[in-house]
């Protein structure tokens, strides 16, 4: 029972990273499941940043406003059409030089920078990964 307990608790603790091999391992309807659930979860961070608003105000926070602009400007992804965000997604994980970029900050990135709806196939912006050219 205990050898059990120990293989339960050893697969639960294994970290799943969302890198463009993750990515490329999803089918379609999990890719818009994914960007879905992405969206959900940055739309509930966007209704916290108003009550950390509130209280950057009440505690007279210096910087606050700007902080927290950025942070709302990095998580707003409401004017990202999903199929173009998954055209995206796909086209920067088609470069394998992209594979071990974080799938959130590709998305962030997406939202930051903006993508084109209308051409979700156009050139993706270059976005630099956080661990490829430390050692170079």
């Amino acid at each position: 029972m205990g050898a059990s307990l120990s293989c339960a608790l050893a697969a639960a603790a294994q970290v799943s990273h969302h890198d463009g091999a993750f990515w490329s391992r999803l089918g379609n309807p999990d890719k818009a499941a994914y960007v879905a659930g992405y969206s959900d979860a940055t739309h509930s961070s966007l209704g916290t940043l108003g009550n950390l608003k509130l209280a950057a105000g009440v505690f007279h926070w210096k910087g606050a406003d700007k902080i927290l602009a950025q942070v709302a400007r990095e998580l707003d992804i409401s004017g990202l059409p999903a199929p173009a965000l998954i055209a995206y997604l796909d086209k920067v994980y088609s470069n394998p030089r992209y594979g071990d970029f974080d799938v959130g900050m590709a998305i962030e990135l997406a939202a930051m920078r903006g993508i084109d709806a209308q051409s979700p196939s156009s050139e993706v912006v270059p976005v630099t990964p956080a661990s490829s050219d430390l050692g170079r």
